[in-house]
């Protein structure tokens, strides 16, 4: 399992020059779920289905404005594997939210040029990259993108642009 780390630990981890240990390539960066939302998740044995897709500009302004209240998780961590992110607690990155499936989607980053992709795993609601639908063949993330797990949504930024983000908060 990747641990979640709230933006206060990440200051905390750039302020005594962990960070990048932490975090060797990318993060996910999400903002929690509300209390009621983490709880019906945890409570719930089936997927939520949604109506409709999360808005980009929602998620984009939430980043901008909401920092200090979201949470992140390493990815990119190691060479040409493979790691789950869903609902369970056996998935390597867990995600509180009863939109998103047991075992949503999958990720996967090649050595060489530090490239990860993700597929959906046959997931209810879908997982999207800036609202392009991805299907079961890997999908490339690069930097800045939402990537929507259903209504569960994070922004995909390399160690660069967090350690900007955290530099713009006043860490």
């Amino acid at each position: 399992m990747v641990p979640r780390l709230t933006v206060r630990e990440l200051r905390q981890l750039g302020a005594t020059g962990q960070l990048r240990t932490t975090f060797p390539f990318a993060a996910l960066v999400q903002q929690p779920p509300d209390e009621l939302r983490r709880r019906a998740a945890l409570q719930q044995p089936k997927t939520v289905v949604l109506a409709g897709k999360p808005q980009l500009a929602r998620h984009a302004l939430a980043l901008v404005l909401g920092f200090d209240a979201m949470v992140a998780w390493p990815v990119g961590g190691g060479a040409d594997r493979i790691e789950t992110i869903g609902r369970l607690e056996d998935n390597d990155v867990i995600v509180e939210d009863p939109s998103v499936s047991s075992h949503h989607a999958e990720f996967t980053w090649q050595s060489g040029p530090q490239v990860i992709a993700i597929r959906d795993l046959g997931s209810t609601n879908g997982t999207f990259i800036n609202g392009a639908q991805v299907g079961d063949q890997f999908a490339i993330l690069t930097d800045g993108e939402v990537l929507s797990l259903g209504d569960a949504a994070f922004v995909f930024v390399t160690i660069d642009s967090l350690e900007g983000l955290l530099r713009m908060g006043g860490a």
